[in-house]
């Protein structure tokens, strides 16, 4: 594109976005700070996060257990009720009191998009029968600051707490 022509649609867009942004209300505003949120939210995702879980995925299937990688994308519901995007890794592991009727349980490490408070939420389940363990969050921070080293210290202490009682460490 020639430089006059990329100046012109330059020119035209900046006015685009200026008349844009005077009929913005409050409330889509907040909706296109959250949209634009999540987008970098889904852009870390699968530059950091994944790929990591999807190796730790591959290790624990060489060795015979199964775990799942869950991706989900923000949605409201008809009720209002919003799921936020978030991305986990479910250790799909039994216990020896699962086989033997108690209730199963899917120990989870999640990170969630919390785009009201421009953050991503760490969320562990690690309950185990006869074991406890620990539900809720754990950790949080910038999503300029999630990174792949955050992301595999929370991967190993929860694997650490989960194997060790499913008796497969």
């Amino acid at each position: 594109m020639r430089e006059e022509t990329e100046r012109q649609f330059r020119e035209l867009l900046e006015q685009h976005d200026r008349e844009f942004l005077k009929s913005v209300t409050p409330s889509t505003e907040r909706a296109l700070r959250e949209q634009e949120f999540d987008r970098r939210f889904h852009e870390r995702t699968k530059d950091v996060i994944e790929p990591i879980m999807t190796k730790l995925r591959a290790l624990m299937h060489d060795h015979g257990l199964q775990s799942e990688v869950i991706v989900t994308q923000r949605r409201t519901e008809s009720d209002g009720k919003i799921t936020p995007s978030s991305i986990a890794f479910e250790f799909r592991v039994l216990t020896d009191p699962e086989t033997h009727g108690f209730p199963v349980t899917t120990p989870t490490l999640a990170f969630i998009a919390d785009p009201a408070n421009n953050n991503v939420l760490v969320y562990e389940n690690s309950i185990l029968p006869f074991l406890g363990g620990h539900v809720g969050v754990i950790d949080q921070c910038a999503l300029d600051d999630l990174t792949g080293e955050l992301v595999e210290k929370h991967l190993l202490a929860i694997a650490q707490k989960v194997l060790r009682g499913t008796g497969a460490s």
